[in-house]
């Protein structure tokens, strides 16, 4: 068994993920970050497909979640507002009258605490307080990252509340498979016939078919030729935004995103209910690794989770943990070239 790379970053660490392929993940006990996701492409040339920093601080000082782990809710809560056995609970609103990624109790900003398996598999953990954010009860973490053979990225996101409380995790990377300055020549399909239409505050409205809509990814289409402003729903969001909808099932494909001039292919499995696929619509002179800028589309996030505002919604039940029902959520992010 050999031992995980490691290397200082500032006050941090950045732990490498490597395989026999060329590729490697570099992860951070900041906020579980993916730094860097370093793959070789058809012409056998090295690309990092995340977006990304140099520093720390710029991750810390960042409103863009880039290469994050979110919770203890991802996406957004009306009115940070939801209740639980006839008890109403009031979390902090981070986006205009939303809860946002778990708001002040942003995962992505916390110090996890490292247990280093092999040089393929990373285990991060960290307990957010009670009351933090105004999350009611304690609540313990768990992610893992594995790096296989076959270029499949694996993430395990793990929570234990001590008491009644609403998690939906994910992981919020930004991906761009040819380092391009945006993803509009990326072509995207999602194995999904439905989605949520949102309002104004980008909560979940109604669930409806993609057929006949810019939102029916069946079969891949280029993101900008699909991207229609003149549709309602595209134009409140400059862009995607938007969660599809899955069957729960133990593992299924959810999403391919494919780009032609590297021949890179990231492949999204996971067994959750909803896919957010997210065009990077707020970048905006963010300045990124290297000297770059990103701007409006440099990246996609394809964030597997519940749905948005789920704990207000029929099937809230679904995603309610506590001491006796821990939470567990399986992604996989697939890399692999055009033969």
């Amino acid at each position: 068994m050999t031992d995980l790379k490691v290397m200082s970053w500032g006050e941090y660490q950045l732990f490498s993920l490597v395989n026999q392929q060329g590729t490697q993940v570099d992860i951070s006990d900041l906020g579980g970050l993916i730094v860097n996701f370093y793959v070789q492409d058809q012409h056998e040339q090295t690309r990092n497909i995340v977006l990304g920093y140099d520093t720390p601080d710029e991750y810390l000082d960042g409103a863009c979640y880039l290469g994050c782990v979110v919770g203890p809710w991802a996406n957004r809560i009306a009115n940070g507002h939801y209740s639980i056995d006839d008890i109403d609970f009031t979390l902090d609103q981070n986006e205009k009258s939303n809860h946002l990624h778990g708001g002040l109790a942003n995962l992505g900003a916390k110090r996890w605490a490292v247990e280093i398996v092999n040089n393929t598999t990373l285990k991060l953990a960290i307990t957010l307080d009670a009351d933090e954010a105004s999350y009611p009860h304690t609540i313990d973490f768990v992610v893992t990252y594995h790096l296989s053979e076959t270029n499949e990225l694996r993430i395990c996101f793990e929570a234990m509340p001590h008491g009644k409380t609403p998690i939906n995790m994910t992981q919020h990377t930004y991906f761009n498979l040819n380092e391009s300055e945006d993803v509009l020549n990326h072509k995207i399909q999602i194995n999904s016939d439905r989605y949520l239409t949102v309002d104004s505050c980008a909560i979940p409205l109604t669930k409806v078919s993609v057929k006949d809509t810019p939102f029916d990814f069946r079969q891949p289409v280029l993101i900008k030729q699909a991207m229609d402003l003149n549709n309602k729903q595209l134009k409140a969001a400059g862009g995607y935004d938007h969660c599809w909808c899955f069957e729960a099932i133990e593992l299924q494909a959810n999403a391919t995103l494919s780009e032609e001039t590297s021949g890179l292919h990231l492949h999204v499995a996971s067994d959750q209910i909803g896919m957010q696929f997210y065009t990077g619509n707020f970048l905006n002179k963010e300045p990124g690794r290297h000297s770059q800028i990103y701007n409006k589309h440099a990246g996609v996030c394809l964030e597997t989770q519940c749905y948005p505002n789920q704990i207000n919604m029929d099937n809230k039940q679904d995603c309610i943990y506590g001491p006796n029902k821990s939470y567990r959520h399986n992604v996989v992010y697939q890399v692999l070239t055009t033969q």
